[in-house]
């Protein structure tokens, strides 16, 4: 009698430490097992037998094995064809998902499933323009009904089938579990078809609820729309790091429609073609700036042909030895903002062959231009015997010349009253007039970044009547001026091209399709060991280098998304970067940065996808076979998975979810406590006067409401060890079948639908879909109703006592 007690309140405690959730359920489990073993209520044999138990192996195994098809995009690729319904009506989106989860969990664990199915359903919901909310929950529940539908897909269906063995009974089949689970799955999505629908939140809920995230908090769905190639377009056949967007407009082309075709991250060398529509990412302030004519308007040339007749000049000088200029960029130095003298080229000078170099040969260094290099051209360091051409106002030219800064630079005859090596401006001029309504009306020569980024030198603003020639940096631009600009033909190309791109209707979904296997966007910090504070992406190179794109910097509490190239890094930065994951999986390894999402970084091993899926199948069919038990096929099957590098040795520790580990382990004692004690036999003897003169049915409906009503406050596994001693006892005296009511408790265990407690998967899905516990009530509360009429009406047919 005192081993009742001491059992009693060693069950009673870990019920009420389960239902507080005060501490860990693993927590829980190892406090369960030394008090078994210290009160000797077990003998340690007994006790140490769970972490032994083929059970335990078996799930423990199945958690790598489930690992290695999502870490090789098995599992990806599953759900893939869940996008093509995103146009279909509601019911068939639910039928489709539940379906789909359904049948994903009979061969995977359930919650790597909901895992999986998380962002495909997210970007179902975008692509159909539902909320979440009407997707996410049939999808959770969908994974719970198929979870029993194998004998190795759910714990509750591993234990029963190994406390039948340890009984000295025939254990269950694989498949034995497959038609009552096939019949609760089709039931259960009737019932969410015809009824469950109506019970989900509404609409306004769900979308409050799924805006968190990093990318919302960087607005990043607000900050994507489409550009379009027109025909006879001159951005055809230039590639994408010609069209200037980056560098000019601030915009990152994120991906590139083809067709019906949506290449994601395209590469700067992208050739466009006609009709092709770019989906960019950025501030589309920057791209009103330069778009159709009531921004910038192309005016006839006899303004720009007057001042290049009348007031400037080309002249062609060398960087001598004591120059001001020596070890000074173009960007540092005070030609423009002092002089008022713009460089049209940088001619570098050549350096002497090193004797004995391999591969040294003589020949001329390639000249920089604004247009062809201007990034290189504006930060590169001038050394002595550089040679620049510039572009001045005789007077500016001859101060130049007065101050030493460059040698070999004659006085212009306009300057000095005789002729001189200074020549009269020639190449392309154009000549925009700015509209008093556009967005370039107050913004200064300098902001405007038509020099800079497109090449373009601003030599003369046409005001009132009078030409102001080299006007500074500074000068900020007014309605009805006429900018006069100086470059090649292609920069003006590219400028008139871009004011002709065609904005094109970006539909909400757009922003969900960014993101695949292969290419994500993902937040990364500098680490607290970087060496890059002070520095500036320019500096870095930073797409060169990685091989990413930054589409904003989140500093002070907010997103900035313009100057982000020339802006100085500091520590406490955060980036959000796109490109491929195994762009983000190399810089997740360099020591400067630190990588939020990890998951987002891991690029699936996709070679190996075939391998997995070989694995996994071989495991499942040997199990069918009968070739060698199951825990041992899973085990060598997991071995495999990481021998042949499905996924790596760490990553399989990672996926082994230890809680359930130790749990299931832990608890194994108490139900062999339970039996010994007598307390299965008492369990059973209560269960028999209640319902034992009414018949099999009666039965089954009793354990069933007995487990169910437990499994949603009570993990899983724990309440399936409690319940098999008290099935197999009840059976024995009832003289019924003992697969009939262990078959229950595995159905029973398994229908935790109506608490968000109950199972991982509602928990996953809770804070996206922005439901409440009120919600699980609703729907779970009259699915379990269902479950259990289909699993008391069917399980004695199926099963026969």
């Amino acid at each position: 009698m005192l081993q009742l007690f001491l059992l009693a309140g060693i069950t009673l405690a870990a019920l009420v430490l389960f239902v507080g959730g005060w501490l860990a359920v693993d927590l829980v489990g190892l406090l369960v097992f030394s008090a078994l073993a210290l009160t000797g209520l077990v003998g340690p044999e007994d006790a140490l037998a769970g972490f032994s138990s083929p059970a335990v192996i078996t799930v423990l195994a199945m958690f790598i094995l489930s690992a290695g098809l999502s870490r090789t995009g098995v599992a990806y690729r599953l759900g893939k064809p869940l996008q093509r319904f995103a146009r279909s009506p509601e019911w068939l989106l639910i039928v489709v998902l539940m379906a789909a989860a359904s049948i994903f969990s009979a061969l995977i664990n359930t919650t790597t499933v909901a895992v999986i199915l998380l962002p495909a359903t997210m970007d179902l919901a975008r692509r159909s323009g539902r909320p979440p909310s009407r997707l996410l929950l049939p999808m959770a529940l969908g994974c719970l009904l198929g979870g029993p539908f194998t004998g190795i897909s759910t714990p509750p269906n591993i234990l029963v089938t190994d406390a039948l063995r340890n009984a000295g009974l025939t254990p269950f089949a694989i498949f034995d579990f497959t038609p009552i689970t096939g019949a609760i799955v089709l039931a259960g999505i009737v019932f969410v078809i015809l009824a469950g629908r109506r019970l989900l939140p509404s609409a306004a809920r769900g979308q409050v609820a799924a805006s968190g995230g990093t990318e919302a908090n960087y607005q990043f769905d607000a900050h994507v729309f489409s550009l379009g190639i027109r025909t006879g377009s001159p951005l055809a056949g230039r590639t994408l790091v010609e069209t200037r967007l980056g560098s000019a407009l601030q915009l990152t082309v994120v991906a590139l429609r083809r067709g019906e075709d949506l290449h994601l991250a395209p590469r700067p060398d992208e050739r466009l073609q006609e009709g092709d529509v770019l989906v960019v990412h950025g501030p589309v302030e920057r791209f009103r700036h330069f778009h159709g004519s009531k921004h910038l308007r192309a005016t006839p040339g006899h303004v720009a042909e007057g001042l290049a007749e009348r007031l400037l000049l080309v002249a062609r000088g060398v960087v001598g030895e004591g120059s001001a200029l020596a070890g000074q960029s173009l960007a540092e130095s005070s030609l423009r903002r002092e002089h008022r003298v713009h460089v049209l080229a940088l001619d570098p000078a050549q350096e002497p062959d090193v004797p004995g170099a391999p591969g040294a040969a003589p020949g001329p260094a390639p000249v920089l231009t604004p247009g062809s290099a201007g990034k290189d051209m504006a930060h590169r360091p001038l050394a002595v015997g550089d040679a620049l051409t510039l572009l001045a106002e005789p007077s500016a030219l001859a101060e130049v010349a007065r101050l030493g800064l460059l040698a070999g630079l004659e006085t212009p005859a306009r300057a000095r009253g005789e002729h001189a090596p200074a020549v009269p401006v020639t190449g392309p001029f154009m000549s925009l007039h700015v509209p008093p309504e556009s967005a370039l009306v107050g913004v200064s020569l300098a902001d405007s970044h038509l020099g800079n980024k497109f090449g373009l030198t601003v030599v003369g603003i046409y005001r009132d009547e009078a030409l102001h020639c080299m006007p500074e940096p500074g000068e900020v631009v007014q309605g009805d001026d006429v900018l006069v600009l100086h470059g090649s033909g292609r920069d003006f190309d590219v400028l008139r091209s871009l004011q002709d791109l065609a904005p094109m209707p970006t539909p909400p979904s757009l922003a969900a399709e960014l993101e695949s296997q292969r290419i994500g966007a993902t937040e990364i910090l500098l680490s607290p060991r970087t060496t890059l504070t002070g520095k500036t992406l320019a500096d870095l190179r930073f797409r060169e280098r990685y091989g990413l794109s930054v589409l904003a910097l989140w500093r002070g509490g907010k997103a900035l998304r313009t100057g982000l190239q020339e802006l100085p890094l500091q520590f406490g930065d955060a980036m959000l970067v796109y490109g491929s994951r195994k762009s983000l999986e190399a810089v997740s390894r360099d020591a400067d940065f630190l990588v939020l999402d990890q998951e987002a970084a891991q690029a699936p091993r996709l070679e190996k996808a075939p391998l997995a899926a070989v694995i996994m199948l071989a495991v499942i069919l040997s199990a069918i076979l009968g070739l060698a038990p199951i825990a041992i096929t899973a085990l060598a099957g997991s071995a495999l998975m990481v021998l042949f590098r499905c996924l790596s040795m760490e990553e399989a520790y990672r996926a082994i979810e230890w809680k359930v580990i130790f749990l299931i382990a832990c608890m194994l004692p108490l139900g062999v406590a339970v039996e010994h004690t007598g307390a299965a036999r008492m369990g059973a003897e209560v269960l028999i006067a209640t319902v034992g003169g009414l018949g099999p049915r009666w039965v089954v409906a009793a354990l069933f409401l007995v487990t169910v009503l437990g499994t949603q406050v009570i993990p899983t596994a724990a309440l399936v060890v409690l319940m098999a001693p008290v099935a197999l006892s009840a059976a024995t005296d009832l003289g019924i079948s003992p697969h009939l009511l262990m078959m229950t408790v595995a159905m029973a265990a398994s229908a935790s639908f109506a608490s968000p407690l109950s199972h991982p998967a509602h928990l996953l899905v809770m804070g996206p879909g922005g439901y409440r516990f009120t919600d699980y009530l609703r729907v779970g509360i009259p699915l379990t109703v269902v479950v259990m009429a289909v699993s008391v009406w069917l399980l004695p047919i199926l099963w026969p006592a």
